[in-house]
């Protein structure tokens, strides 16, 4: 009888991690989302392309993240990088005294899979 409640209590608590996680996950997407379309969305445009006013007077014109080059050469960890330090040469400033690397890795997880298709 104790294995039986033992087995119970230990599912209850696999299936009370998975929703948690799974919870986090949405949090992190909307958080995400949310910086995405307050502080990236004028550069990158609402669906990531890069077509915005500002891509006719930045030089070079603002990453567009739907292309198939940026889809193969964008990794995750370079992405973060960019956001984080900004990129030499191009008017991406760093982000880090803004925004928490929790909150970087949030809106790079977005547009890798929202506006990138990347899981």
């Amino acid at each position: 009888m104790r294995f039986f409640l033992s087995i119970w209590v230990l599912l209850g608590g696999v299936l009370l991690l998975s929703v948690s996680l799974a919870f986090a996950e949405t949090i992190d997407s909307e958080t995400g989302r949310d910086i995405f379309f307050k502080h990236c969305k004028a550069c990158h445009g609402d669906k990531g392309d890069g077509k915005t006013f500002a891509a006719n007077v930045l030089n070079p014109p603002p990453k567009d993240f739907t292309s198939e080059k940026s889809k193969q050469e964008l990794t995750k960890k370079r992405m973060v990088l960019s956001v984080t330090e900004g990129r030499k040469g191009t008017a991406m400033m760093p982000w880090k005294s803004r925004f928490s690397i929790k909150e970087i890795q949030a809106v790079v997880s977005y547009i890798r899979k929202e506006l990138m298709g990347h899981p």
